[in-house]
């Protein structure tokens, strides 16, 4: 399967509303104020958001090319696990859009102590995997995508895609914080609940497509 235009924007937004988790989210205002610090300029906020940038392109670049690498062995399945975890993204966000209670499976992480662009790196790799835990049904989707990509290089992009998702706006907050200080990440904690409505929304529009997606797929063959 080749990476089409349509998939490769529901990565990206997958990506993007996963920044946003809450298991992530909580991270966030500690990267921020002992990474880039009350006096951070904005000529090393940008390379301190694109480091951390970084470390969640490694992370998943890493998962992307181990899940195609064994995709071999589950390739007669993919249509079947594509259904299966459309029906668990719109699940989700249903659970999501009403506020419903349900079970968190976050990871122990927590962010390194170790400061500058290293640090910062190493954040983006523990801020990659404390998203796991609550927004699996988002991450099981994105795997099958990869797996059925086809090839490792086409699961790499895949997951660099949806670092980059998570990397984007990543950035955008760290510069809007620097610039307004703490103005912005007091309205962003605020808006966090419209957020994770609004992501809920679009979690049953991807389900959706990821059903009738491999459907059509399994129709026309």
């Amino acid at each position: 399967m080749s990476l089409d235009p349509s998939g490769l924007t529901f990565i990206f937004t997958a990506g993007v509303f996963a920044l946003f988790s809450p298991c992530g989210f909580p991270m966030l205002p500690g990267y921020i104020s002992y990474y880039m610090g009350t006096k951070t300029s904005l000529g090393r906020a940008i390379p301190g958001g694109i480091a951390c940038t970084l470390g969640l392109v490694t992370i998943f670049s890493i998962i992307g090319a181990l899940a195609t690498a064994l995709g071999g062995l589950l390739s007669v399945y993919i249509p079947l696990l594509e259904i299966v975890a459309g029906i668990f993204t719109i699940f989700l966000g249903i659970i999501i859009m009403f506020e419903l209670k349900y079970p968190i499976f976050g990871l122990p992480i927590k962010a390194p102590k170790q400061k500058g662009f290293i640090g910062l790196f190493l954040y983006g790799i523990a801020y990659g995997m404390a998203t796991l835990g609550c927004s699996a049904p988002i991450f099981f989707s994105i795997l099958s995508y990869a797996i059925a990509a086809g090839s490792i290089l086409q699961g790499i992009v895949t997951f660099i895609v949806y670092a980059i998702g998570m990397g984007l706006p990543l950035l955008i907050v760290t510069v809007l914080i620097v610039k307004t200080k703490k103005f912005i990440l007091t309205r962003i904690v605020r808006l966090i609940p419209l957020i994770q409505k609004i992501s809920g929304m679009v979690l049953v529009f991807i389900g959706i497509y990821l059903i009738y997606f491999y459907i059509t797929v399994l129709s026309a063959t």
